[in-house]
């Protein structure tokens, strides 16, 4: 499995799971005695026909905090091991801020003022993580992410040997190692098998700009 070490925040990840796991280990602890409650005591005379879906909301209120904290173990799992893909932390961040959104409204139309409290910091930290992970995944796609098996290449564009473009931002090309001068001046006759060949064979050539007259040669 590919390693994804991408600069995950400690101070925006730690808080919000310490909270998160906290808040739900209330939660079900809550839940857990209403349901005792319910099981051992009659409560028609306080609830009447709305007793199932009393029990029902605590059954459902302790599989979602439960399910939260099964997700926030596997976040903390697989960041400090390096195997936390950004799409994965943004998709887990998207399940618990979408979860506890509706949890949220569902408290304020019951109108219970401590289970509001609760969910406001579960959703919170959950937005929170979300606008976090939406950050890591939008600079992975905009290639500005430092992480993960990402690094800026050297030469990408592959130039030739004394072709330089202007580089690209956020690249670095080397200066060309070949600085040496070449004279206009036409290079001397290679040498023949017999020494150099006949200087007939290889007429003088002039350097560029300049004229002939009475055998010497001149600048224009």
């Amino acid at each position: 499995m590919a390693k994804h070490d991408y600069p995950y925040k400690k101070s925006i990840n730690v808080t919000a799971w310490i909270l998160q796991i906290l808040v739900c280990l209330v939660l079900i602890s809550a839940s857990a005695w209403l349901l005792w409650i319910s099981e051992n005591r009659n409560l028609d005379d306080i609830l009447g026909d709305y007793q199932g879906l009393f029990t029902a909301s605590a059954g459902v209120q302790i599989a979602i905090a439960g399910l939260t904290i099964v997700m926030n173990i596997v976040e903390i799992i697989l960041i400090s091991k390096k195997r936390m893909p950004p799409a994965l932390f943004l998709t887990s961040a998207c399940i618990k801020t979408t979860i506890w959104g509706i949890v949220f409204i569902l408290k304020v139309i019951a109108l219970s003022v401590l289970s509001i409290i609760l969910v406001i910091i579960l959703l919170a930290t959950s937005l929170t993580q979300l606008i976090h992970a939406a950050i890591i995944v939008h600079r992975k796609r905009r290639g500005t992410l430092r992480g993960g098996k990402y690094a800026p290449a050297i030469n990408p564009q592959g130039f030739e040997e004394g072709v330089y473009a202007q580089p690209a931002p956020g690249y670095y090309y080397p200066p060309p190692t070949n600085t040496e001068y070449k004279s206009p001046a036409a290079s001397p006759p290679p040498p023949s098998q017999h020494g150099y060949a006949a200087v007939d064979a290889y007429p003088p050539q002039m350097p560029t700009g300049t004229y002939e007259l009475d055998s010497r040669g001149r600048d224009l």
